[in-house]
């Protein structure tokens, strides 16, 4: 293997951990209700922002030579050029392709313009989009209620649901399922042409996850929901999943350079990426070879040709019905929101990437990532009008254009988080709101916290903002972004959503349920008893803990690839000792995730306790290379520490990853390298690891 494919390996094997990522960093507002069609949702956030007959807007794009020329000066930007080596746009307003244009060169040999009708990018996520106009197609036809239980199309598999409510069509939808996160493997991206697929049926009933919060009542950004809508259309239609959309949406839309399967036409003229040092990725591909979440192959004008007819009541231009205008109008309505002001989806579409940036316009958006492609399509359904764009890097470009785009075309709208007149709330009534929340889908913790009447400090790993209250359950922090509160029937907060504008976060309980040897005064209740609230410790609360007890080095990196929902690895074993071991698949996934080197000689030793130095070697390694953390000015440690664990042990010290068992004398701190980590403190690794800094 040449060093070009060592460094994309290693960066596949941190994709499963970034892939956890990336909808709070990249695409997050830093970077980054009830069912059916008129959804109570939509009314209210249309009402909260006026009706377009009322409100002074700009005219938005409607002359192509002035897009045209927006865009060219858009892209003409040093900064925006160090972003993305290539790119493409599409522009449709009113049923007309105003621009469909690429931007830089298609690769830096041949430095040839780039054709929009002819390269091809891998638009991740967006995907689902499509994904999602399938099913609604088969509701047109009858064939699919979006109130079915979703048991109806699992060939007698029982999902575990310890809920009354059962999981439907509609919330795999709305991505409300209250399923437990699952997240593609490493062994679902193909170096290896060569490499066996599994089909799509098995990459489900493989994985299946549990029920774990009662359907409808939460939202958490969820692949498996899509593929899974992916595998319902095959079962309903009779048709493989990628003929189907092949048959029924791209087939009548004219999209010839559109596929959910990577042919080898399309891989012909796929547009080149590049890692950070330069070098090109390989072409890959997928296990299964169709994803319904993202695995589409497109083109900026086969994209155009898709937003023209969504525009147009599901309507092509040749006359073609893809889509009722009812399910049109699902796809385009917020079917649910936690605030009528912070929506979260749609049928198939999302909140506007920035919502602080709308100006006042109803926008619904899909962003795309996967490994070496980013994109973006978003659509405001009452002007008619969208935009596609795709590049070959992950960057935030996106974020850059919508900005752009949207204060150039609708600068006279006005945002709904400006103060409205309302009466703040005194710091005891807000104090509900005080406490640690955990985000659903990739678990970082977010403090909230008083700070004065209609005032809250809101922290976590990347960063910390004071908030203004502008309504009973809205707040807005001094960059414009909102962070919204949802309460239970009780009256009680038990939600947030704010940086990760695709997940709720989930409020811990403030008295948690304790273990007979794990008072509420127990020096690592916190802990231990948060993590456990949190669903990570399985340990049954009627029996003892044994706080004291070693932990393997394999149940530690069970426990590890939990929190950060890296998923078991089915591929084959790196280390020839963990065959036997109740934590294989865990061990093989870390190391592909770059976590894990072994012991030596192909040994890995998963029986052995885990030494608390190796311990916290692994948690530097994921932190440092995702970019959680920079690595700091190291702690002075006393004696004991192996020269290779040095930093990583001196900056867990500094970071505070760590209970009560680390003692300081004369400005020295013993970590207890040697010792072989315990049950207490390593729920103290594990939740410390989550706080915010």
């Amino acid at each position: 293997m040449n060093t070009n494919m060592k460094q994309t390996r290693r960066t596949f094997g941190l994709l499963t951990v970034l892939l956890t990522l990336t909808l709070a960093v990249e695409t997050s507002v830093y970077a980054q209700l009830q069912p059916g069609v008129d959804s109570i949702a939509s009314v209210k956030q249309q009402d909260s922002l006026g009706s377009s007959a009322t409100r002074d807007f700009t005219s938005g794009p409607s002359d192509a030579k002035e897009v045209e020329a927006f865009l060219d000066a858009f892209f003409a930007q040093d900064a925006i050029k160090q972003k993305a080596g290539a790119a493409v746009v599409s522009v449709v307003q009113d049923g007309k392709v105003l621009v469909s244009k690429g931007f830089g060169i298609t690769d830096p040999m041949s430095k040839s313009p780039i054709d929009t009708k002819r390269a091809t990018f891998r638009i991740g996520s967006v995907s689902k989009v499509f994904t999602a106009a399938a099913i609604m197609q088969l509701v047109d036809q009858g064939k699919i209620s979006l109130q079915d239980n979703i048991e109806k199309y699992l060939d007698g598999y029982k999902v575990t649901n310890p809920f009354d409510a059962p999981v439907t069509v509609e919330n795999l939808l709305t991505h409300t399922t209250g399923f437990e996160v699952r997240e593609p493997t490493d062994a679902s991206y193909l170096m290896d042409a060569s490499q066996k697929l599994i089909s799509l049926k098995e990459s489900i009933f493989d994985v299946f996850p549990p029920v774990v919060r009662e359907p409808g009542t939460s939202y958490m950004y969820d692949n498996f929901a899509s593929r899974l809508q992916g595998y319902i259309v095959q079962q309903v239609s009779g048709e493989p999943f990628g003929s189907y959309v092949q048959k029924h949406l791209f087939g009548p839309l004219g999209m010839t350079s559109s596929s959910f399967s990577m042919t080898k036409d399309l891989v012909g003229r796929l547009q080149p990426s590049y890692d950070p040092a330069g070098n090109a990725i390989p072409v890959y591909g997928f296990s299964p070879s169709e994803w319904p979440e993202g695995s589409m192959v497109s083109t900026a004008s086969d994209m155009a040709l898709f937003m023209t007819a969504f525009l147009n009541d599901g309507r092509a231009a040749d006359c073609t019905v893809i889509l009722s205008p009812k399910s049109v109008k699902a796809m385009s309505a917020y079917q649910m929101v936690i605030h009528p002001d912070l929506p979260d989806t749609t049928y198939g579409f999302e909140s506007p990437v920035i919502p602080s940036k709308s100006n006042g316009e109803i926008v619904i958006s899909k962003a795309g990532d996967i490994l070496g492609y980013s994109s973006l399509l978003w659509l405001l359904p009452d002007r008619k009008t969208g935009v596609f764009v795709s590049y070959n890097t992950n960057q935030d470009l996106r974020n850059d254009l919508y900005t752009a785009f949207m204060d150039h075309y609708y600068a006279s709208g006005k945002s709904p988080y400006e103060t409205k007149g309302f009466k703040v709330q005194t710091e005891d009534i807000l104090a509900k709101f005080e406490g640690l929340y955990s985000d659903l889908r990739i678990k970082l913790l977010t403090k909230v916290e008083v700070t004065g009447d209609g005032t809250l400090m809101v922290s976590d790993l990347f960063s910390r903002h004071q908030l203004k209250q502008i309504d009973d359950l809205l707040f807005v922090d001094d960059e414009g972004n909102p962070l919204a509160f949802k309460m239970d029937a009780d009256g009680r907060v038990v939600y947030m959503k704010y940086s990760n504008l695709y997940s709720y976060a989930t409020k811990l309980p403030e008295n948690p349920a304790v273990f007979p040897d794990v008072s509420a005064n127990h020096p690592y209740a916190s802990y231990i008893l948060s993590l456990k609230s949190l669903g990570y410790l399985t340990d049954d609360l009627s029996q003892p803990f044994q706080p004291l007890q070693t932990v393997t080095r394999g149940a530690f990196i069970h426990a590890f690839n939990a929190i950060w929902s890296i998923p078991e690895s089915s591929n084959p074993f790196s280390f020839s000792d963990i065959e036997n071991s109740l934590y294989r698949r865990d061990i093989q996934a870390a190391v592909e995730a770059g976590m894990l080197n072994g012991t030596g000689n192909g040994l890995f030793d998963p029986d052995r306790p885990i030494l608390r130095e190796e311990a916290a070697a692994i948690v530097f390694r994921l932190l440092t290379e995702t970019g959680i953390r920079i690595p700091e000015p190291a702690a002075k440690l006393a004696p004991g520490t192996s020269k290779w664990a040095i930093e990583a042990v001196s900056n867990a010290v500094t970071w505070k990853l760590h209970g009560p068992e680390v003692t300081e004398s004369n400005g020295k701190f013993d970590y207890g390298s040697q010792r072989a980590l315990n049950k207490q403190e390593l729920a103290a690794l594990l939740f410390t690891m989550l706080l915010p800094e």
